[in-house]
Formats: C-alpha cells, structure tokens, sequence
C-alpha cells in the first residue's frame, strides 16, 4: 500500500477558546530536565553504562566496566524501567536501538553521567542514529545527536516507531542536540529528519500517547525538523484517502514545545494524524533551504484542533511555499495565535485545501514583518469558516507582498477582521481577490492596492512604534494611533494578546491591543506616497 503523505503547496472562534483551555492544560504536562545530568538506579543491572571511548576488558554494563559499543548494548533483553547512560565526552557510533521499555513512574531512561560535554552518538550514515522501537514509558535527554556520513541516504536522527503495537504511551525527548543529519529529500513514515515520530503498520490499531519534544535544538538537517506521521491517518477530509487502508486513529496528548530549529533542507514542524497538540515557544529560523519540494515552516495535515502559539519563524527560503505558517488539507479546529513571522521569502500564511476539505480555523493575534510574496494565499480548493483577525502585517522597505493572495476562484471563506496592513517604502501592497468569498471588515489598510471593500475601516496610518525592534516588542500602536479601540468584538476572542494586554470591548485593531505606548511613531516614507491607492 501507498502511504498516503501530506501535500504541501498547503477552528471557530467558539471553538477556539475551548481549545485554549484545553491546551493550557496539556502544556502543564512534565517534561523531563533538558539541563541536569541523569542519575540512574545501580542495583541489579537496571543501569547500563556506556563509554566508547574505553580500554577494552570484561565489560559488564557497571560503572567501572562500562559497554564500549552500541552492538553490545542492543544486544541486551533490558529489565523494564532500566537506564542506559553515555559517559560524557565520549562518542559512540553506530545506531542506538535498545530492546527494552519502562513503565508508569519508572521509565526507561536514556542520557548521560558524568561530568563534561554531552556523549555523541554518530550514526555512522545507518539510517537511524537513536531508534526507539515498540517502546514506551521511555525517556531521551542530554544527549548530542549527529549522521553528516553518506549525505543523501533515507536517514534520521532520533526516529520513535510504533508498528502494530496498540498505543504506546509517555515519551520524552529533552535536551537532545541533533545535527548534520544529512538526509535524502522525502518525508512521512520513512523519511528523512532530526526528530520522527512515525505510526506504521496495517494490522494493529496503534497511536500515540502522551508525548513531550521539549529543549531540543535540531540543526542542518535534511529533509525535515521535527515530523509526526501515521498510516492509521485515512478519513475522507484529505485527498489521499485509500478507503482500503488503516482508519484514522488520532495520536493524542502530544506537546512541541521550547524548540530551536536551524537551516533544514525542507519543513520546520509538522503534525499529522493528532487531535488536541500544542505546539508553542519554538524558535525555527532558515527552512526550505534544500528541498525539491514544497515546504513550511509549521503546519498540520489532517489533524484536529491544534494550538501553535508563541512560535517565531524566519528565513524561509524559495516561493515553493516558503511561508512561516500553514494550515493544510484534512484539519479542523486549528488556531494560529501569538506567533511571529518575518523575513521568509514565501511569506506569512497559507491555507490550502485542494480535493480534501479544510474547515474551523482561527489566526489571531499574530505579527508579520518583512514577509515577502504573499500575506495570506489560498490553495486551488475550497474551504470553509477561516477568520483571520486582529493580526498586524508590515511590509517595509524593498518588500513587496501580495496581502491575501487567490489563486483560483473556488469558495475560501475568510473573514479579515481588525487587522492591520502598513506598507513603508518601495515596493507595494496588493491584494489580488478572485472568489468574491473573501469577506473584510475594520481592517487598517495604509498603502495598499487594489484595496477591495472594507467596511468601518479605514487608510490610515496606525501609528506604529519601532517597526524594526526586536518582535514582538516592536510593532505596537502609539498613544495617538487611531487603531485604537476602532475594532468589533470578535466572538470567542482570547482575553489577552501576546504582549498579555486584555482585549477590550471594542478591541484595538492589530495584535496589540493595550493603550498605546509613547515615543516615535513609525516616521513616513517618501515612497510611501507612491503605494497610495
């Protein structure tokens, strides 16, 4: 069978607030320390110690006779609840599968002892670095992760498999460096990445469950950063359905959080086949660097109500998509809020449906600077209830940007509400509307062109404050900004925005929404009067 994978090319406000108080829930699940060295159990044999770098002698796993290869410790049939340690400046190479498992409050526990830099595990150009097999109750950490041999072979650096197991649950990945992990260009179940998270198999029902990725950085890595894919991922929503393979069985409880992502050959995160994820204070920077493909930096596909939140997304390279931000095929309930976007050469957001279906999203609250190509672009199908408001958009000097983008004229049903688009400088702001199914209303369009109806809003300059500063601190609305308090109150608005203001009743236009900050106002551009519509 074919496994079917994300397409890439690509949640009401009710619903959108019970996904907040459902995700800050799940954001209090724990993880482990990514900083602390790992102290394990020595008694009967529970921890295995692990130097490769020792004289060779009787090794029995024990602190003074410690394994000195990966082989060696692959080999064992673990006691659950047993930990494997690397000492601390040594470097083991090869592949990492241990045979073993933990359990409720006693997990298997991989990491390092000692005293130094973190143990490396180089994967020698296998496949896999760190494989983590039909386990679960199991624990990674403070490890540093690497396989730059035969560049362009299916390889990644940390892969957790579930095939026909059932639901496995509690996994941690903290504190791990992965690097060099220089892979081929595909992605899914078996494809190339830093972190894999990877559901296979046809005859058992399998998930998973309860999964922190948490304080780990992954860079230069082809082709994608951090991925969870499923074959149980088939329901009629996206267009790669096969009503003869698995059904859809949603990973659950999964949290991405507090990441650092650096030049990936392909996409950023991506979550497929969950419900209820939360992905939020990751840092993604250089993406879509070495793809033949059409890649993002964070998205889902078919997947239900996840919350990105916090992120910040940068240099995102090529128009093959290229964007910070999407919300693909197959999903529902997603909310977008209190994200960053800037300098990505493919712009701020896609939404993209093309034989699937894409409905109840919500993107809110969200800063984009410097985004080139497209604001907003829609794919060749049809979607349903996307609301995109109270976000600011600036496009500065040199940037040119189309601010929602039709590509086709299918139904999009968007409604842009108190946003705020300002164009500074040379290039232009335009919008390029072709459904008619595009609804705008209190929205701040300064410069623009082939500005479409906007009813209560207006052309004003907004008055923004220290549009070059450090996002999101920069991009706020001055004390004498009309923007303020000249939105509508949107239903199932969060209370707060990013900087933690309340939202007020009527809101700000933008993402900011408190009462206005003194200094200088953004100064006005001489070819600012060229964009004028």
């Amino acid at each position: 069978m074919t496994i079917p994978l994300p397409r890439r090319s690509g949640a009401v406000h009710a619903a959108g607030a019970a996904l907040v108080a459902v995700a800050l829930a799940a954001s209090t699940a724990p993880a482990a320390s990514a900083t602390a060295s790992t102290t394990g159990r020595d008694n009967s044999g529970q921890v295995q110690y692990v130097d490769c770098g020792a004289a060779s002698g009787k090794e029995n796993g024990s602190r003074n006779r410690p394994w000195r290869t990966l082989d060696q410790v692959n080999g064992l049939n673990l006691k659950t609840g047993s930990s494997i340690l690397l000492k601390r400046g040594s470097r083991c190479t090869g592949t990492l599968a241990p045979n073993g498992s933990g359990r409720k409050g006693d997990p298997m526990v991989i990491g390092a002892y000692g005293s130094g830099a973190k143990p490396v595990i180089d994967g020698g150009g296998n496949p896999e670095t760190l494989l983590l097999k039909n386990t679960q109750w199991v624990e990674a950490k403070d490890l540093e992760i690497t396989n730059s041999g035969n560049p362009g072979r299916n390889k990644r650096g940390v892969r957790v498999q579930l095939q026909d197991f059932g639901t496995g649950t509690h996994y941690r990945l903290t504190g791990l460096d992965i690097h060099d992990i220089l892979g081929d260009d595909t992605k899914g179940t078996e494809g190339s990445a830093g972190i894999l998270f990877s559901v296979t198999g046809s005859a058992v029902p399998t998930k998973f469950d309860d999964v922190v990725v948490s304080g780990n950085t992954v860079t230069t890595v082809d082709r994608e950063g951090i991925y969870f894919a499923s074959t149980w991922n088939n329901r009629p929503v996206h267009g790669d359905y096969d009503p003869d393979g698995p059904a859809y069985l949603p990973s659950t409880r999964v949290v991405v959080r507090g990441n650092t992502l650096k030049d990936l050959g392909g996409d950023g995160i991506v979550i497929t086949a969950t419900d209820k994820t939360l992905v939020e204070h990751n840092r993604l920077d250089g993406f879509q660097r070495r793809s033949a493909g059409y890649n993002a930096g964070m998205w889902p596909w078919n997947a239900d109500n996840t919350l990105f939140q916090y992120n910040e997304v940068s240099g995102g390279e090529t128009t093959r998509d290229g964007m910070a931000y999407d919300i693909d095929e197959g999903t529902s309930g997603t909310v977008f809020q209190y994200n960053t976007s800037h300098d990505n050469a493919g712009g701020f957001f896609l939404v993209c449906t093309a034989t699937g279906t894409l409905t109840d999203a919500v993107i809110r609250y969200n800063i984009s600077r410097n985004d080139h190509y497209r604001g907003i672009e829609t794919c060749s199908g049809s979607f349903d209830r996307v609301h995109a408001h109270n976000n600011t958009i600036y496009i500065g000097e040199g940037t040119t940007q189309t601010v929602i983008n039709e590509n086709t004229t299918n139904k999009h049903d968007i409604t842009f509400t108190n946003n705020i688009i300002v164009k500074q400088g040379t290039g232009t702001a335009t919008f390029n509307l072709k459904s008619n199914t595009v609804t705008l209303s209190h929205n701040t369009l300064h410069n623009t062109q082939n500005t479409p109806k906007n009813p209560n809003g207006t052309t004003t300059d907004p008055q923004l404050t220290n549009p070059t500063g450090t996002l999101p601190d920069a991009l706020r609305l001055h004390t004498r900004s009309p923007a303020l308090r000249a939105g509508t109150p949107v239903p199932g608005s969060p209370r707060r925005d990013l900087y933690g203001n309340r939202v007020g009743n009527p809101p700000n236009m933008g993402a900011y929404q408190g009462r206005g900050v003194a200094g200088p106002p953004r100064p006005t551009a001489t070819g600012d009067v060229g964009n004028a519509s």
